[in-house]
């Protein structure tokens, strides 16, 4: 993956987990909520988070691997 699709991907993954916590914030100012909706709501962050996560690391060896000498 080259460095503009994965800057892509991560700003999709970033924009759901904002999605996802607003949803979640949303949820709970409710007089009474579904504890299983926010815990499903928890989940899919977390999997987003750990995503991103992993994106972030490929983003960081992929800078570090370019060599600037050879321009």
């Amino acid at each position: 993956m080259d460095m503009e699709s994965l800057d892509r991907h991560i700003s999709v993954l970033d924009k759901q987990h904002t999605q996802l916590e607003n949803s979640l914030e949303q949820l709970m100012r409710q007089p009474s909520w579904d504890e299983y909706q926010a815990e499903d709501i928890k989940k899919r962050k977390l999997k987003i988070k750990d995503e991103l996560s992993r994106l972030y690391r490929q983003r960081y060896e992929l800078m570090n691997s370019v060599d600037f000498d050879d321009r």
